[in-house]
């Protein structure tokens, strides 16, 4: 497929307009002092992030997907990753759809770095655990009753079914920790 086709231009049209000394003039063919010098601070830059671990080479998105879908599982969805990454909305919806198979470094590392912690108040997760709390505290003789008023709601029965939303399951467990300490 050629490169109009694709949406992109020549690299010759593209430098055609930029002074010397710019790095793009040098990769389009010049070798005038001015483009070789911006060629090699470009590369001696690119050794230095090397060595200084910040390699940005390709891999296989497979880690960042995995990760992805791992979050989603706790309330943690796409957008919410790309707010605590600042990476385009579109690139994580291909990494996690599958279509980019490959990403950059960077873009992994940025990814992996992500927890749950970032997910909305009102993203679903799996009630599982908040019902854990609750049976525990049951167990320890605090009566519904009790725990409803001081979770704030208005009758006096728990009642939550197999999900629960992100800022209720924190609720409960501040409450756990509160009685328990």
């Amino acid at each position: 497929m050629n490169l109009s086709a694709r949406g992109l231009r020549p690299l010759n049209e593209l430098a055609r307009d930029r002074a010397h000394g710019d790095r793009l003039r040098y990769m389009a063919g010049c070798r005038c002092d001015a483009c070789r010098k911006a060629n090699s601070a470009y590369e001696c830059a690119r050794q230095r992030a090397r060595k200084a671990g910040d390699w940005n080479g390709i891999v296989p998105a497979d880690k960042a997907r995995a990760h992805m879908h791992k979050l989603a599982r706790r309330g943690v969805g796409r957008r919410a990753i790309g707010a605590a990454t600042d990476i385009a909305d579109t690139v994580l919806s291909d990494i996690r759809s599958g279509r980019k198979r490959q990403i950059r470094a960077r873009t992994e590392r940025l990814i992996l770095g992500v927890t749950p912690s970032v997910a909305s108040d009102h993203a679903i997760i799996s009630a599982r655990r908040t019902r854990q709390l609750i049976a525990q505290l049951l167990d320890e003789e605090y009566t519904e009753a009790f725990l409803a008023k001081r979770l704030g709601y208005a009758n006096r029965y728990l009642q939550f079914g197999e999900r629960i939303t992100v800022r209720n399951a924190a609720r409960v467990q501040r409450l756990y920790r509160e009685l328990m300490s």
